[in-house]
């Protein structure tokens, strides 16, 4: 065994900043801006956490999704700033006629029943392209990615995540709801 020695930190104020800067295209295999599960942990969030300490919580950590999980891991869903917004959470409260610091979690979050997902053997043969047309034509800022084999949720692909990778910003317009392409075609 060896001793390793300690140093103090007092004269050092500054932080080592990489200089690597990995840049994908869009012809890039899709596996290259893909978080995997398997080699990075998911961010998570209890189920019986409140409403307002989950949106604290995803404020000082700069995370714009949560994926909701019960006592024993489980996947339930996923929460994000949106659904967190305060006006959401005072149109809750009110509804409930409760405050906004009664609200859990769970009800705002998107259940897993409302979610679709890729899955893992589809992401692995494409590419970069492939993904972004995914988010841009179903108003997707997060997508799950499952193995249907493990019968897991095997990780996520973040529209931020992409755009920093690939240098360029990527546009996600939420898709028309039925009531505005009636509107439209009045």
């Amino acid at each position: 065994m060896r001793n390793l020695e300690l140093f103090s930190t007092a004269s050092i104020d500054h932080l080592m900043w990489s200089q690597k800067e990995y840049s994908a295209n869009l012809d890039s295999p899709a596996l290259s801006i893909f978080t995997d599960f398997d080699h990075s942990q998911p961010m998570v969030i209890d189920s019986s956490a409140s409403a307002v300490d989950t949106a604290e919580i995803m404020v000082k950590t700069h995370a714009f999704m949560r994926l909701v999980v019960d006592k024993t891991n489980r996947f339930l869903g996923i929460i994000t700033q949106y659904e967190l917004s305060h006006s959401k959470m005072m149109k809750l409260a009110a509804k409930n006629a409760c405050t906004i610091n009664d609200l859990q979690v769970t009800e705002l979050m998107v259940p897993r029943e409302g979610l679709m997902a890729l899955d893992y053997h589809q992401v692995a043969t494409a590419n970069v392209s492939d993904v972004v047309r995914a988010l841009q034509e179903n108003g997707l800022h997060h997508m799950l990615v499952i193995d249907h084999e493990l019968h897991h949720i095997r990780g996520l692909i973040a529209a931020n995540d992409v755009a920093r990778k690939l240098n360029v910003p990527i546009d996600i317009n939420q898709p028309p709801s039925f009531s505005q392409i009636f509107k439209a075609t009045r």
